[in-house]
């Protein structure tokens, strides 16, 4: 089962009679978000050939729906209304041929809003761990809103934090949902603004599942040909140095049961997607949402699809996702962390803020 086949039926004709002569093609189903258009790349065929625009009439079943560029676009306000849209399109000079998509409307309910006026404390908890570099400690602070905004800093102090004998000058951090708030499938969407510094800053939005990392799952893996790989992390949006694009990653980690994080150290799998960002800007808002269903993963950044993947499936006892906002620091003098890079001490503190969250069903 895949969502394109739940939730797209393609008919043709020659008058009355099936006849695959004719034909409308999708390129990618996905379901669209709140607040923004529904847009879906298409094209159509005549005998195994592309059909120009000019050589075909269209039809449709719901107002305000139109198509340029070989671009169908439905209004976010015809998309709640999640009924089924019925375009169909027509040969001009042999009008007996035609070709018909029908595609199911996602309606969304709202679930969890925060625009962070307060810190609420009944949804949120700093999380103890999170720092990437022998250097850096992530303490835990009483709020972490300030103006209205949740703001997660990295800073190097005056003095330094000593725990366990070690001595941390560098401080990071990050907020989870844990125990308050999770949700089994949906719309998970955030309004984010990085750094105004690439490099040496890792900030992330990501859900991981009630329970047991890497033992309990959200879906499985299908396209390995192995009996068993199962996500249970979604990281909906990763900024961090890369070398070579202005964007963000979007990435499902795969684990098989047993898997021994202490001995085996890695994840069995990983399937990740950088995305370019049009017009991104270091220090400048993004929109980064990913929606998640029995048969489907979609990314999305300021409502573009950015990344999809329909090759995967429900395993038997489905976890519910929790959410996380995380900053990493490199600091000056931890030598190459990763990805990330180095941030020099003169150019701390730096933030990573985020505007508001939203959830839906």
């Amino acid at each position: 089962m895949t969502d394109f086949e739940r939730y797209v039926k393609i008919e043709s004709f020659c008058g009355d009679t099936p006849c695959d002569d004719m034909q409308i093609h999708l390129v990618q189903y996905h379901p669209g978000i709140p607040g923004y258009a529904l847009k879906y790349n298409y094209y159509v065929t005549f005998k195994g050939e592309n059909l120009a625009f000019e050589d075909y009439d269209v039809d449709f079943n719901l107002p305000m729906v139109w198509i340029i560029d070989k671009l169908i676009v439905i209004p976010d306000e015809i998309r709640q209304r999640g009924e089924t849209l019925t375009i169909t399109v027509t040969h001009k000079e042999f009008k007996e041929y035609r070709s018909t998509i029908h595609i199911k409307m996602r309606k969304y309910e709202l679930t969890l809003e925060d625009n962070f006026e307060t810190y609420n404390t009944d949804l949120w908890e700093g999380m103890p761990y999170g720092a990437k570099t022998p250097l850096s400690i992530t303490p835990v602070q009483d709020n972490y809103v300030r103006d209205g905004k949740l703001r997660l800093e990295f800073k190097k102090l005056d003095k330094p934090i000593i725990q366990d004998g070690k001595e941390y000058w560098y401080t990071d951090a990050g907020v989870r949902t844990k125990g308050k708030f999770s949700q089994k499938y949906g719309c998970f969407t955030a309004k984010c603004k990085h750094p105004s510094y690439r490099k040496g800053l890792f900030t992330a939005f990501w859900l991981m599942p009630e329970g047991k990392y890497c033992d309990e799952y959200f879906f499985k893996r299908t396209d390995t040909g192995d009996d068993f790989h199962g996500c249970s992390e979604i990281d909906i949006m990763e900024i961090f140095c890369h070398p070579d694009t202005l964007g963000s990653s979007h990435t499902e980690h795969y684990w098989e049961p047993g898997w021994d994080w202490a001995t085996q150290g890695t994840t069995k799998s990983s399937l990740g997607e950088n995305y370019i960002i049009p017009g991104f800007k270091y220090g400048e808002y993004q929109e980064y949402s990913c929606v998640w269903n029995e048969y489907g993963i979609y990314y999305y950044v300021n409502g573009e699809l950015a990344k999809a993947n329909t090759n995967i499936a429900p395993v038997d006892d489905v976890k519910a996702a929790y959410i996380k906002f995380t900053c990493y620091i490199g600091p000056e003098g931890s030598g190459k962390a990763r990805h990330w890079g180095e941030v020099p001490d003169e150019l701390l503190p730096q933030e990573f803020v985020i505007d508001w969250l939203k959830v839906y069903k």
